[in-house]
Formats: structure tokens, sequence, C-alpha cells
């Protein structure tokens, strides 16, 4: 484990380093060096950048609450009834390369400019790959596992439980890592329109005002909100795949 950090630092070091390198070779402060940045973070963040960050993780939770609830019982049922497989996989399939944010428009003609457009982008996002990946690991279960808890008893509750939850869980998790990553990006563009409270709008907003240094301190925040999600699904994965970690 402390390897594990060490590596971590080196990398997280070099990464600082390519930057201060870049700042300097790049004139008129268009990239500000990596301390500049990180004061005005620090400034900025009791003040301004928690109200934005608020209103971006906000959108992103309640997107993934949702996407959850919906999708990973529409996939476990694709997974696991033929008929229904057979029905709606080809219209998954149809809709899942589309690039979810050429819907933006779309959305905000159904929903308006507010936090549900923005919400329900990031929610088909999700969606869509929650599905696909519930679904896959749902229709994968070997069929001795159904008939060995069968012979003992068990509902359909219990099957749920102790057979399909457990076998689409480690695909579902990461899923929802490359999914969170996804919705990130189009949560920033969503958040440039119509709103004033954001983290894309703050970043679109220092951009337009030239001040390089808070546009850095605001894509400093995105990023640090994206890693603490993504340390919230290892932290999951760990509490709730622990066979895992023992094979």
């Amino acid at each position: 484990m402390r390897a594990r950090w060490q590596l971590g630092l080196c990398g997280l070091g070099g990464l600082l380093a390519a930057w201060w390198a870049l700042s300097l070779c790049i004139p008129g402060g268009f990239i500000p060096d990596p301390l500049s940045v990180s004061v005005r973070f620090v400034l900025l963040a009791p003040t301004v950048l928690w109200l934005h960050t608020l209103a971006s993780l906000g959108r992103v939770a309640a997107a993934l609450a949702v996407a959850l609830l919906t999708a990973v019982p529409a996939g476990i049922s694709l997974g696991r009834v033929r008929f229904l497989d057979r029905l709606f996989s080809p219209v998954a399939y149809a809709l899942y390369p589309v690039p979810k944010i050429a819907l933006l428009p779309v959305v905000m003609l159904l929903f308006g400019l507010g936090n549900l457009s923005k919400a329900t982008v990031v929610f088909i996002v999700l969606f869509f790959q929650i599905l696909v990946s519930s679904r896959d690991g749902a229709r994968e279960i070997a069929p001795q596992y159904f008939l060995s808890l069968r012979s003992l008893g068990a509902g359909r509750g219990q099957t749920l439980r102790f057979v399909i939850w457990p076998a689409l869980l480690p695909g579902l998790l990461s899923s929802l890592r490359i999914g969170t990553g996804t919705a990130l990006a189009v949560l920033f563009f969503a958040e440039t329109f119509g709103t004033s409270v954001g983290l894309g709008w703050f970043v679109m907003e220092s951009w337009m005002r030239m001040s390089y240094v808070d546009m850095f301190a605001g894509i400093l925040c995105l990023g640090l909100l994206g890693l603490g999600l993504f340390f919230g699904i290892d932290l999951l994965q760990r509490k709730l795949c622990r066979w895992q970690r023992k094979a």
C-alpha cells in the first residue's frame, strides 16, 4: 500500500512538473503556473467555487440516482427475458452510439433551460451505459447457478440477491466509472447554456473575462469533483465486491 501511494505521488509530481514547464514555455499568462492556480483555488473555494461545485454535483447525483433506479431493472429484464431482449436491444443498440450531447437542444426544447434539462442529458448518458452493462452481466450468468438455488427452494428475491446482483455488480461499477467521466464532460457543455451556476459556467465565464487563473482553478475543481466520484465508486467496489479482493 505504501509503495502504491509513493508511485501515485511520483506520477502527480511529474504532472505538476510538466504543467509548470508548459506555463514557462507559453508566454502571455495563458497557462498559469500550478502555484498561482492553487492559491487562487484556495481563495475561491470557500466563497464561490463551492456553490458551483454543489450545483454540478447535485445535477450529476440526481441523474445517477434516476439512472440506477431505471436502467438496472431494465437491464436485468433484458438479460433474463429473451423476448424483451430481442424486442428492445436493437433499439438500445441504435441509440447507444448517438452522441448524447447532440440531444441537448431537443432536451432543452422539452424541459427548458433549467436544472431539469441539464440533469436529463446526464441521465441519458448514464442510462445507456448502465443498461448495457446490466443486461450483459445478467445474460452471461451460467444456468447451473439458477438451478442450484432453485433446488434449495430459493425464490425470485433470493435469486436476485445471491446470483444476479453479485454477477452484474463488478461490471456495473466499471460502467459507472466510464459513464461518470462522460457525464461530467457532457454536463460541462450543458452548463454553458441558460444558467449562471455550475462549474461549466464558471470556467467559460472566466475564460471570457480572460481570467485564466480563475479558469484553471475551475478546471482544477472539476477535476477534483471527478476524482472524488471515482474514489467513491472504488470505495463501493471494495465494500460490495469483497470476493474480488480475496481472489
